[in-house]
This record gives structure tokens, C-alpha cells and sequence, in this order.
């Protein structure tokens, strides 16, 4: 599982009770699932894990640091080291180009460089060597656990170059968590603990907790809590300037919008605000606008045609009334029912007159007669039609006009006074249509002003209304979402106190443990350090006691007890078991430190070097000197630096050398009795036969693709210069009796006597002489080489 799976589920255990624990793993997730969530999509599922193996890393150790041209360093040279654990000191005065290498290594593995990082540009001048010609060059060289190949990590700027950014190493899986766990102690590293920023030396600590993921999570809560916030700050801060300028404008509208906005924000009506902008209107004059808009979009009916029709079809009338198409139609149908009865009853008197008779001469005649009357009577007919439907049009177009424009003379009579009444007086004399349509049009006119001015006196206000309402009504929808961000915030913030602390718990009992060890004599006394808070608020606390009163570290202690405390504080960052990076790389620690702290630090690094490749680069002189006093073992390098940048190294002490050849310094001292340096002369030849040893064992089981916790396991019960051999020879503590036959038959039973004359000669027991002894080690140490 990898990291992040596994904090995602611790923290899904720590929030599993909170009802707003959906928003949070949404959160950890990405800004995609947080604004699904807050829509009201189910939560998230755990990371997908895509490989589903173990994804740890092989340990890494540093085997050679090849520079040219490089700040210090003119012709190219190599710093060699053991790719194990083991304590190197790279030793040199000011100037010497010793902490060119250090700066090397880590701009080759991570780009960038603490000397310069967050500095003036000044810090970054002089990153060329002044004295070389050729192209610039630095090539770091790893060693992997297992049977893994080496590999190079190399940067290249041709002599044209300006720019160290320039031609940034390629990307490597192995660097991908250098960040995070930063092999590299630099003066600028212990700087930060005294001048940094609360934040910057908080993110200078927090990767090593790999809680970066829930600061993520916590910054996408904050961005949506902190979007909705200011949203509800806003329509807090515009009410009241809204009521303000709202207060000033003479209208209907502004006055119903006042009372709907009420006294607070939280209890404005904004069902009716939100009414009141969409319809343009207040509830008191609705029905003047709508009038208002009635008129403009309506005609005016064609009173005057519809009136004169009516007369026209009335003078038709009374024209043809003393005419005979007047009485045509009767005198017809009186025939017509005289010719129906001749075809009844044949020839007769008339019924009507009892003077003529009724026969088909009559008939024929009539019936022409009949004919002609119809025609007269059909002029008759249709003047009388065209006068009812004249009179009907007529007085529907007036009912429609007095009941219209009556109503708006009505509605608008207020609004619009004198238009209304010239109106109301043309409507009074209808059915004379002289002066409506002029009375009419002006009144259109008129509502055409009335509402213009009335739009354009509520543009403003109108628009500041809406854009009110609008965020006013954004912030009611979300004030739910609100109050569960802001729970969610705490919830997540309680959970990564707890997280923290458990996790930070190791890191402190390391920092205060080798703070114990570097203060030595100081009454300082480091006591739980803490670190703090979110966002802009997030600080690392250094809480001590001195002489068992409570103090801020950085107000009490001096430059040397605060560069201590730097130590204290970063070490265990680069030395985190969960590195990869088995080595760590310390420039210049021992600034301002009395001789007492100097011991304490040369004590803790070579503690630390017994898990860790451990390189510190120093021009102070205590610093090896502690190391040779305390029996620390070392492999020293002397960096010197002739005319032109030309820069040598030279292996300073071997623990194995350093103990042989005190070994022979004290044989050849005649001055002392033999009795006395018999002993310590084969004291030193065992020890230099242990250091070899445990120096061969470990280059083999390295090789072979052990760990570093595998080999020390294997080597911490070795005690003995015999155990020490057969670890180194046979492999094995197990095969312990076979050591001197394997000597034996290996390289001569002179082997075999010297291994039991260095074993006994401590105790007193003398085997061969001190000379023999001391040659015949040298020899064994040239062999386990």
C-alpha cells in the first residue's frame, strides 16, 4: 500500500463519525471530487493503489562526487568515497574548494542549491570556477542495495553558459523523494532555524510526516470555505450601501425593495426582490405600467370610418324609404301568393280587387310583375342590412374605445394628468371623433416618456438591486455548504493535530536525544518540540527550560546552542528511516560551538554512521581532532588548493591505518619499556584488524544486496578480533572454529600466529615481537583488502 492509500485510511478512520467526513475525503481526493461532493455525489472511494505492490525504494549511497569548473574547483578531481555506512570527514581551511563538492552533489541531485535558494541574486555569482576554461561539470555517482548497477547523476553547461539552472539533470525515480526526506545539512539549512520564517521552517520539517496530502485537502476546503465567506461578507458589506442609495430614489420600486430588504441581511424577503426585478415593477404601480405598455403596444380603432358608415348606410335608408323599392317586396309577395292561388284553383275572380279575373293572361304578367318588384325590393333589402351591421360595428368600435382608453385615463390619470384629461374629454364627445386620434396620440406619447424616464431613474438602482439579489440568493443556497466546510475545516484540522503528533512523536525523541547529546555542558534543555497550525498559521515551536524555568529557544541560546538545535532539528529529517537515501551530506556544523559541544557532535555523527553514510565537509580543526580523541572511526580527506583553482585531495587517516600506525610509532619508541608497549602495540594491530574486518564484511554483504540494518544485525555480536575475522573471512559467526585452519590454508600459518599473538598480546601474552607483530598485521590487512 502505498503512502497515500495509507493516510487516506487513516484519516477516513479519524473522521468516520463526522457527518461531514464525505467533504473531507473529498477533499483529500482532488478539486474535481470536493465540488462533486458539495453538488451531492456520493463520496469518494480510497486512492486506487495501480501497482498494488510495495513501492520502496532500494537504499541509496553516495560512491563519488566528480567536479570541474565547479564554484572552488578549476581542473576536474574526485572525492571517492565507501558506498556504506560510515562516518568520512572531508577536512580543509576556508577556501580549499572542500565545500564545492558538498554544493555539487546537491545541485546534481536536486537542481538547486541552499546556498542560493531564497537569496539575493549575488548568491548565485561565482557558481563557475574563474580559473577554468573548459566546460563546467559535476557527476555523482550512487551505489544501490542488491545486485542494482551504479548510477550516474550528471550535469554538463558548456563555457558559454550564464545560468546554473541551465541543462537541469534529467529525471530519475531514485531522486524523486529527495525533497522530501533532503540528505543535505547545509550552513543555510541550520541558518533557517534562527532567521526563517515560521511557515518556511514549518515546510522545511513537514514533508518528512508525508502529511502534504492533508495540507491539500485542507487548502481546497479553505479556497471553497473562503469563496462562499467573501460572498456573504459581500452582501453584508452592500446592504447597507444599497439601503442608502435605494432611500434616495423616488419610486415605487425603491420603496417596496426597502421594505422587502428589511433590517438585516439574514432577514430580507428575497422572494419578493427577486419578483420585483423580474417584472420591473412595484406592486403599487403595476397596473400603471401595464397600462402604460397596453397603450403604447395597442391601435386606436377607426372610429371616425366606423361612424361614418353608419351614416352612409342611414342616408341609404331614408333615401329609398318613399321610393317603390320601398314597398316592392310586399306588393311582390302579394302577387306571388295571387299566382299560387290561380295554380290551385284555376281561373277566377280576384280575391282582392272582385273586379279582375284571374287567368293565364293575368298570370303571365303577373309573374313578369313579380320579377320586377323582386329586383326593386333586393336595393331595398341590402341598404337595410348594410345599416344594421354599420350600426353594430359602429357601436362595438365606440363601447371598445370609451371601455379601453377609459380604463387608461383611469390608470394613468396620476402619472400622466394632462394627457388623460384631454383624452377623457375627446372620449366624452365620441360618438364626434374630431380630436380623439390627436387626444390619442399624444397620450401614446406621453406613456412612451413616462416610462423611459421611469427606466432609466431605475437603471441604476434596478442593476445594483439584481446584482444584490443575485449574491444574496447564491449565499442562501450555500449557506449549508458553508457551515459544513467550515466543520469540515475543524474536523480535518483536529485529525491532522492528532496525525502529526503521532508522527512527529519519532522525529522529536531523535531531535531531543541527539540535542542531549550535542548540549553537553549547556542548562538548556530542549523539551517537547511541536509543530503547529494550517495555511498562513502553521509554525514549528521550540519550547525549552532553562535551569528548569521555560523559555522561547530562540530568545535564550547562543549561536553555538542554536546551531545545535539546528542539528537536532534537521538530522533527523535526512536520517528518517523511511529515506531511501542512506547517506547524508553535512557542511560546516560545527559554527560557534564550544570544545564541549564539538565532543557532543562528534559523538552523535558517528552514532549516525553507524546506520548512514555520513560526509561532513569542515574547516574547523576540533571536529577531527574530537573524532581521533573519542575513538571515533573515520575515513579523513584533506582537501588543499594550489595556484588556479587546482584542487587535490588526500586520504587523511584510515581506521585501520591510524591504528597500525600508532601501532608502529609505538613499537619503534625505545624510550618506553617493552613490557608497557607490548600490549597497546598489539591493542592496536586488533583493532586495526577489527576495522578491516567489519570494513571487508560490509563491502561483501553490500555486493551481495544486503541492507545496511541486515549487516549491522549481523555484525553487532561479533565483539571479538576473531568473531570480527571469521565475519569478514567465512561469513558466518556459526564457523567460528574453522577461522585459523581457513588462515592456515589461505595465506600460511603466519597468519594464523599473528591473529592469536594481537588476540593474547593485550593480556600480556607475547608471541612474536613487536616489530614481527606490527609487519605481520600489515600484511593480514593487505590480504583482507
Amino acid at each position: 500500500m502505498n503512502d497515500e492509500m495509507s493516510l487516506f485510511r487513516e484519516l477516513a478512520d479519524r473522521v468516520a463519525e463526522q457527518p461531514i467526513a464525505d467533504l473531507i475525503l473529498a477533499a483529500f481526493h482532488s478539486d474535481e471530487a470536493l465540488d462533486a461532493t458539495l453538488a451531492g455525489a456520493k463520496a469518494p472511494e480510497p486512492p486506487h493503489d495501480p501497482t498494488g505492490q510495495d513501492d520502496t525504494a532500494p537504499d541509496v549511497f553516495l560512491e563519488s562526487i566528480r567536479v570541474a569548473g565547479f564554484r572552488g574547483v578549476g581542473p576536474a578531481v574526485t572525492l571517492e568515497l565507501k558506498p556504506r555506512p560510515g562516518l568520512t570527514l572531508v577536512i580543509g581551511r576556508n577556501g580549499s574548494g572542500k565545500s564545492s563538492f558538498a554544493e555539487a552533489a546537491e545541485l546534481a541531485l536536486t537542481n538547486d542549491s541552499m546556498r542560493w535558494s531564497q537569496r539575493p541574486v549575488v548568491f548565485r555569482e561565482g557558481w563557475r570556477n574563474l580559473h577554468h576554461d573548459g566546460d563546467t561539470e559535476i557527476a555523482v555517482r550512487l551505489r544501490l542495495g542488491g545486485d542494482r548497477p551504479p548510477v550516474n547523476i550528471q550535469r554538463h553547461w558548456d563555457r558559454t553558459a550564464t545560468n546554473p539552472d541551465d541543462n537541469a539533470a534529467p529525471p530519475n525515480e531514485l531522486l524523486n523523494k529527495v525533497g522530501l526526506y533532503r540528505p543535505f545539512l547545509s550552513a543555510r539549512d541550520l541558518e533557517r532555524v534562527i532567521t526563517a520564517k515560521p511557515t518556511e521552517l514549518y515546510d522545511a520539517l513537514a514533508p518528512i510526516l508525508g502529511l502534504a496530502p492533508l495540507a491539500a485537502a485542507d487548502a481546497r476546503l479553505q479556497a471553497r470555505r473562503k469563496q462562499r465567506n467573501d460572498r456573504a461578507n459581500e452582501v453584508k458589506a452592500g446592504f447597507t450601501t444599497l439601503k442608502n442609495d435605494l432611500a434616495e430614489v423616488d419610486d415605487d420600486r425603491a420603496r417596496q425593495a426597502l421594505q422587502a430588504l428589511g433590517a438585516r441581511p439574514t432577514s430580507a424577503d428575497l422572494d419578493t426582490l427577486t419578483q420585483l426585478t423580474e417584472t420591473g415593477a412595484a406592486s403599487t404601480d403595476a397596473a400603471i405600467v401595464a397600462a402604460a405598455r397596453r397603450l403604447i403596444d395597442g391601435e386606436l380603432p377607426d372610429v371616425e370610418s366606423a361612424v361614418q358608415e353608419r351614416e352612409q348606410a342611414r342616408e341609404a335608408v331614408d333615401r329609398l324609404a318613399g321610393s317603390e323599392s320601398a314597398t316592392a317586396g310586399n306588393t311582390a309577395d302579394l302577387l306571388r301568393r295571387a299566382v299560387q292561388q290561380h295554380t290551385a284553383e284555376g281561373d277566377q275572380p280576384c280575391p282582392v280587387c272582385r273586379t279582375g279575373r284571374l287567368d293565364d293572361s293575368w298570370r303571365t304578367a303577373a309573374e313578369a310583375e313579380i320579377t320586377r318588384l323582386e329586383a326593386a325590393a333586393a336595393e331595398s333589402r341590402a341598404a337595410t342590412q348594410r345599416l344594421d351591421k354599420a350600426e353594430k360595428t359602429a357601436d362595438q368600435t365606440l363601447a371598445e374605445v370609451r371601455r379601453e382608453l377609459g380604463a387608461a385615463t383611469t390608470a394613468l390619470a396620476g402619472a400622466l394628468p394632462e394627457a388623460t384629461q384631454h383624452l377623457s374629454e375627446a372620449l366624452l364627445k365620441l360618438p364626434e371623433s374630431t380630436g380623439l386620434v390627436t387626444a390619442y396620440t399624444q397620450m401614446v406619447e406621453a406613456a412612451t416618456r413616462w416610462l423611459i424616464r421611469r427606466q432609466n431613474a431605475w437603471r441604476e438602482p434596478g442593476a445594483a438591486l439584481r446584482r444584490w439579489l443575485d449574491c444574496a440568493v447564491t449565499v442562501r443556497d450555500e449557506a449549508t455548504d458553508l457551515k459544513r466546510l467550515v466543520a469540515a475545516r475543524t474536523a480535518l484540522g483536529k485529525a491532522v493535530d492528532e496525525i502529526r503528533a503521532e508522527r512527529l512523536s519519532a522525529f522529536v525523541g531523535q531531535s531531543e536525544h541527539i540535542w542531549r547529546r550535542l548540549r553537553q555542558e549547556s542548562n538548556v534543555e530542549l523539551q517537547q518540540m511541536r509543530m503547529e497550525g494550517t495555511s498562513t498559521q502553521r509554525r514549528v515551536r521550540f519550547p525549552v527550560t532553562v535551569d528548569g524555568s521555560e523559555a522561547n529557544a530562540l530568545a535564550v541560546m547562543s549561536q553555538g546552542e542554536l546551531h545545535a538545535l539546528g542539528l537536532s532539528v534537521f538530522l533527523p529529517r535526512a536520517c528518517a528511516n523511511a529515506s531511501p537515501y542512506r547517506f547524508v551530506i553535512v557542511d560546516d556544523p560545527v559554527q560557534s560551538m564550544d570544545p564541549a559541544k564539538v565532543d557532543g557532535l562528534a559523538e552523535v555523527l558517528g552514532e549516525i554512521a553507524r546506520g548512514r553514510q555520513v560526509v561532513v565537509f569542515t574547516h574547523d580543526d576540533r571536529l577531527p581532532e574530537a573524532i581521533r580523541r573519542l575513538g571515533v572511526e573515520a575515513t579523513v580527506w584533506e582537501v588543499s588548493r594550489r595556484a588556479r583553482s587546482l584542487v587535490e585531495l588526500r586520504m587523511a587517516d584510515d581506521p585501520a591505518d591510524r591504528y597500525l600506525a600508532d601501532a608502529h610509532a609505538l613499537a619503534a619508541a625505545q624510550s618506553l619499556p617493552e613490557e608497557a608497549r607490548h600490549p597497546v602495540v598489539a591493542g592496536f594491530c586488533r583493532s586495526a584488524l577489527e576495522a578491516a574486518s567489519m570494513d571487508a564484511y560490509r563491502a561483501r554483504r553490500y555486493r551481495e544486496g544486503a541492507t545496511h540494518r541486515q549487516v549491522e544485525e549481523k555484525l553487532a555480536p561479533a565483539n571479538t578480533v576473531q568473531q570480527r575475522l571469521t565475519l569478514a573471512l567465512l561469513g558466518d559467526l556459526r564457523r567460528g572454529d574453522e577461522l585459523y585452519g581457513h588462515l592456515n590454508e589461505t595465506y600460511g600459518s603466519w597468519a594464523a600466529d599473528t591473529l592469536r599473538a594481537v588476540a593474547e598480546g593485550a593480556h600480556g601474552t607475547r608471541r612474536m615481537t613487536m616489530t614481527t607483530l606490527v609487519r605481520n598485521t600489515d600484511n593480514l590487512l593487505e590480504k583482507l583488502r
